[in-house]
């Protein structure tokens, strides 16, 4: 008994006179030393068990960096586990034409081009740091969860990034008027690229599509052969290689 008390007192850093004008004697210490070594387990469960948000977009370059806004837009959108955002939906995407539209001038501009994206920058940066706070702040413990907001997560003992595989897909054209993307998940990735072309045309970006399901080339004309090529967005290394290009004819 008395070596308890005396346990406690050196882990709070009190000394025995503090327990005693607080109204503790010996007696009503018993229960104590059990009450603080559980809810001291109870917090080490909780950090241990809650997913920490990754802040390496801080330090993305810029083109990569757009590439990330591109996603974080199409993983945010509607996502019911993040219902109350500190940074409007709105307010995201307004941020985000604000720095492509700074970008782009900054490539052919001056020093006030410059000047004006990296303002740009700072404050989409800003909004992003919000947001991540805000997804940690809700303790979500499924991986999958927090991979599904866009942002990387942080993984104690992986410090090896993982680069993102090559897609491999084919085109079905069983129905009319469109060609059906048929394309297996890519391990660790948030997103998927597609690009398709008329012929020997040039590729046009058909967006960005969060999942492997439902992505078709639309309004496609029988007997016109169409290509495509996909790349998967995400992980520690942002992009994968381009796919193989792969044709087909539209029925």
């Amino acid at each position: 008994m008395q070596s308890g008390w005396k346990l406690l007192m050196v882990l709070c850093g009190w000394h025995k006179s503090c327990f005693f004008n607080a109204g503790f004697n010996r007696r009503n210490l018993v229960a104590l030393p059990v009450v603080f070594c559980r809810k001291e387990k109870q917090q080490s469960n909780y950090e241990k068990n809650a997913i920490r948000v990754a802040l390496n977009f801080a330090t993305l370059p810029k083109d990569q960096l757009n590439s990330f806004l591109i996603l974080l837009l199409v993983c945010l959108k509607n996502n019911p586990l993040f219902p109350n955002l500190p940074i409007a939906y709105t307010a995201l995407a307004a941020l985000v034409a604000d720095y492509q539209t700074k970008l782009a001038a900054a490539a052919v501009g001056g020093q006030i081009d410059t000047a004006a994206f990296n303002e740009a920058r700072n404050a989409v940066i800003a909004a992003l740091r919000q947001i991540a706070g805000y997804i940690q702040s809700l303790g979500l413990t499924n991986e999958s969860d927090v991979l599904s907001s866009g942002f990387d997560i942080i993984i104690p003992g992986k410090n090896t990034p993982v680069p993102l595989i090559q897609p491999v897909f084919a085109l079905d054209n069983s129905v009319p008027g469109q060609l059906g993307v048929n394309l297996p998940a890519v391990p660790n990735a948030k997103a998927y690229h597609v690009q398709s072309c008329t012929g020997n045309g040039p590729m046009i970006d058909l967006g960005i599509f969060p999942n492997t399901k439902n992505i078709v080339i639309p309004g496609t004309t029988a007997g016109t052969t169409y290509s495509a090529r996909i790349q998967a967005i995400g992980g520690s290394t942002q992009y994968s290689p381009w796919s193989a290009v792969m044709t087909l004819m539209s029925t």
